[in-house]
């Protein structure tokens, strides 16, 4: 049963997920949907939820691995933008589909330090809180005053301590109900727009000099305790590996890149093989950052384990 949506709103179905993903693969969602008004996600949320539809939300398609066969049921595209600074409160307030390079931005611009670190974090506000991203030496878990959080039974507003940030790692990861981040509050301090200007450029130049542009997910693996993946799939010679159109990017071993002929599938093989040869040299199994989603074989299973 397909879910009542606000009528204002465009559905497509056998949406290609490629387009929609910068690792430039995946199959076709069964019904796509965007949203550009918190209200309309939550009331979108709430109809999958009534109807029993299986719903996937989505940002601008970064970290993620979409597979081959697509994704079951409903995706939503989440471009809920909104932002709002409130210095005398020290907070920005953001809407969950703002990307984190945009508010970076926009936030030195106003003269308000703090979220710096995020021009080097890519996709949006929302994905941010749910795995706690981070960049340059700090995270979400650093300046996260509260964020609004649709669930079944209704919208909460968590802080930090409820969403027991970790590396990389949010409550909101395991929780059976599948919630959905609407906003989040951020704290902010004054500082002098052009020196925030130019401590945004260095960052975005460190990031251009060491880190491959193109068909990219960002960083594959989380980075274990007291080392670096990029440092461990490098040692162990996989700088280059290849599994059809996918490879370990010679810029940095912790990317696999698209030469724009890769499937999903071929993604998942390199990544396999990755994991495997680091745990066979240096006894460490590597996790993957990337959200791995929709209709995948067992071997998916695999890297997740």
């Amino acid at each position: 049963m397909s879910p009542a949506l606000p009528g204002h709103l465009a559905v497509r179905e056998d949406e290609p997920l490629a387009r929609h993903s910068t690792f430039g693969v995946g199959g076709p969602a069964d019904l796509w949907v965007e949203v550009h008004a918190v209200d309309d996600l939550v009331a979108v949320l709430d109809a999958a939820e009534a109807t029993g539809t299986p719903r996937t939300v989505v940002g601008h398609g970064t970290n993620l691995l979409v597979a081959d066969a697509g994704i079951k049921g409903l995706v939503v595209s989440n471009n809920c933008v909104g932002l709002t600074f409130d210095a005398a409160a020290g907070l920005a307030r953001v809407e969950s589909g703002h990307t984190m390079a945009r508010l970076a931005r926009q936030a030195a611009a106003a003269g308000h330090a703090g979220l710096g670190f995020a021009i080097g974090v890519p996709g949006t506000v929302g994905g941010a809180v749910f795995g706690n991203a981070g960049a340059w030496g700090s995270d979400i878990a650093a300046v996260l005053a509260s964020a609004d959080v649709w669930y079944p039974n209704g919208v909460r507003r968590l802080g930090p301590d409820d969403l027991a940030f970790d590396y990389r790692h949010s409550a909101l990861q395991n929780d059976p109900q599948m919630p959905i981040v609407l906003s989040a509050s951020l704290g902010i301090q004054p500082g002098d727009p052009e020196a925030l200007h130019t401590q945004l450029e260095t960052f975005a130049r460190r990031r251009l000099d060491t880190q491959p542009r193109g068909q990219t997910a960002g960083s594959f693996f989380k980075n274990p305790s007291g080392d670096y993946a990029g440092r461990l799939i490098e040692s162990a010679g996989l700088k280059g590996c290849a599994r059809g159109g996918a490879f370990v990017s010679p810029l940095h071993a912790n990317f696999i890149s698209n030469d724009g002929t890769a499937t999903a599938s071929d993604i998942l093989a390199l990544a396999l093989h990755v994991q495997t040869i680091v745990q066979q040299r240096h006894g460490i199994r590597l996790e993957p950052e990337v959200r791995v989603l929709g209709r995948w074989e067992p071997a998916a299973s695999e890297l997740l384990a």
